[in-house]
């Protein structure tokens, strides 16, 4: 359950009777979201008007301290908005065009097929159109890699990437392509990615506290996270990574975010300063493709908040032990932002609830309020169980006496004895190649991306496959064993000779 709340100050509250009711119901909503889903903390911001109306802290931080606005998190992919962002304003100053090649601005860029880097733009990057598939993500996110140079890296590594179809195309969701924008926006700039978004977006909109550098995670100490194992959050304190900066590793407090969220709904502007045209926050809140569920401009998703007609443009982000989601209505000027210190992968759309549930409840709607997958709690047990089962069968043959064994071989022929093995052989090491490599990829990664982002089952994985292949071994072992006693049993005793006499012995004789 959920620790006792900690409120922060409300800005511009309206004070009646009615509004406290309305923001009681809400926090009552995603508390109850938050118990949901077992997250230790969280934060909310509530934005209307062009000023936040209500914002509040909720639970504990990964430190056990109360969590309030201005508790920094990291924002996962709600970063790729920002990206896109500085992308757009080296294009508005005319150092970057979107339809031109990224080769142009990146000439040492390139998959697998050149001539399909070649054809990438631009805003093939921005749309997730690229023919960068989504498992190339793999490739450079959570590398956890603070080295000189680290984004660059990340990027040369795309070399070996086989591209899926033709730039333009279709929709794959890439972060791997944010992290080619941000290197361009590195190339173009002569500025590291950090420092330029500090310089150029962060500093002009006030986010004193955001988190895009190595530095930055230690200054604002960034708490730890929230993963779960067999259903109960765990604190997982992992460090920072400059080379995801541009497409997930972006942090801070909800306060930080909210001053971006206003200047998006503001038309690029806050306070004052101007960080991008309204022609251009229109433009890439505008839906340019097709994607997995809504539209997608040039970062954000685009589609409409369920049972109303309201456009909602929004981006859901997250890291192992974090969760964030921003859910704009523009038609309407309002915005919802809600960080979390806690995700599970195979229930990311409960996590996401709490945000699209407060926007449908501002909006006069019944909020979602999605149902646990069972697959999420069945998983890992699952695993857990075909390890024991796994185990035993390992256990069996040496419990078993010699003399049985023996005598078995002995029963079955030596072409049952050859068959048995190869299946048990077979069979073990085609379940360890199945846990390996094909059921980590049905969640878009490898056996690794699986020990980070849910380790009970990923662990349980690892003991399977460990299992599975000490089984493939015995049963050679056994197998082998077998043939052998079954050949010897099988041959004919020689008759034993006579024992010669005694040197110096008197011979036998009859009479």
């Amino acid at each position: 359950m959920l620790a006792a709340s900690a409120v922060a100050g409300v800005t511009a509250t309206p004070s009646t009777a009615a509004a406290s009711g309305r923001w009681a119901a809400i926090d009552a909503f995603v508390e109850e979201r938050f118990d949901a889903t077992g997250t230790p903390g969280a934060a909310l911001v509530v934005i209307e008007g062009g000023q936040v109306v209500h914002e509040r802290g909720f639970g504990k931080d990964g430190r056990g301290r109360a969590v309030t606005p201005d508790t920094p998190f990291l924002w996962g992919s709600v970063a790729k908005p920002l990206t896109g962002l500085a992308v757009l304003q080296l294009a508005e100053a005319g150092r970057v065009r979107l339809d031109a090649p990224v080769r142009r601005y990146l000439p040492w860029f390139r998959l697998a097929d050149k001539d399909v880097s070649d054809r990438i733009t631009v805003r093939h990057l921005l749309t997730n159109t690229s023919s960068i598939p989504t498992s190339a993500t793999t490739e450079v996110g959570d590398r956890y890699d603070n080295t000189p140079g680290a984004l660059t890296k990340a990027v040369r590594d795309l070399s070996g990437i086989s591209p899926e179809g033709e730039p333009g195309e279709s929709y794959a969701y890439s972060s791997a392509g944010y992290a080619v924008l941000g290197a361009l926006v590195e190339e173009v700039s002569g500025r590291p990615f950090g420092p330029y978004l500090h310089e150029k977006i962060l500093g002009p909109l006030g986010m004193e506290h955001a988190v895009v550098s190595e530095r930055d995670f230690a200054r604002e100490q960034v708490p730890p996270g929230h993963r779960f194992v067999f259903d109960d959050p765990v604190r997982f304190d992992a460090p920072y990574d400059t080379s995801g900066t541009p497409a997930a590793h972006m942090g801070g407090s909800a306060r930080d975010l909210s001053r971006f969220v206003l200047a998006e709904l503001g038309g690029g502007q806050l306070g004052g300063r101007r960080v991008l045209s309204a022609r251009g926050i229109a433009e890439s809140q505008r839906g340019q493709v097709d994607s997995d569920v809504d539209r997608f401009g040039l970062g954000w998703s685009v589609g409409t908040l369920e049972g109303t007609n309201e456009r909602m443009v929004w981006k859901s982000g997250s890291l192992p032990g974090h969760d964030a989601m921003i859910v704009m209505l523009p038609d309407s000027d309002r915005a919802v932002i809600v960080l979390q210190n806690a995700f599970h992968l195979l229930r990311a759309q409960e996590f996401h609830d709490a945000a699209i549930g407060t926007a449908q409840l501002l909006s006069g709607t019944d909020p979602r309020s999605t149902s646990t997958d069972p697959l999420a709690t069945l998983l890992p047990w699952t695993m857990v169980v075909l390890a024991g089962l796994f185990a035993l069968c390992v256990a069996a043959p040496a419990l078993r006496f010699l003399a049985t064994r023996r005598a078995a071989a002995q029963a079955r022929s030596r072409r049952r004895i050859v068959l048995n093995t190869l299946a048990s052989v077979a069979g073990s090491l085609a379940l360890a190649a199945l846990l390996w490599w094909v059921l980590p990829s049905a969640f878009g990664g490898s056996i690794d991306s699986a020990l980070l982002w849910l380790p009970d089952v990923g662990w349980a994985v690892v003991g399977v496959v460990a299992l599975a292949l000490v089984l493939a071994v015995e049963r050679l072992v056994l197998g082998v064993v077998d043939l052998r006693r079954r050949r010897d049993e099988g041959r004919p005793k020689a008759d034993k000779p006579e024992p010669e006499p005694h040197a110096g012995a008197a011979p036998r004789t009859l009479g």
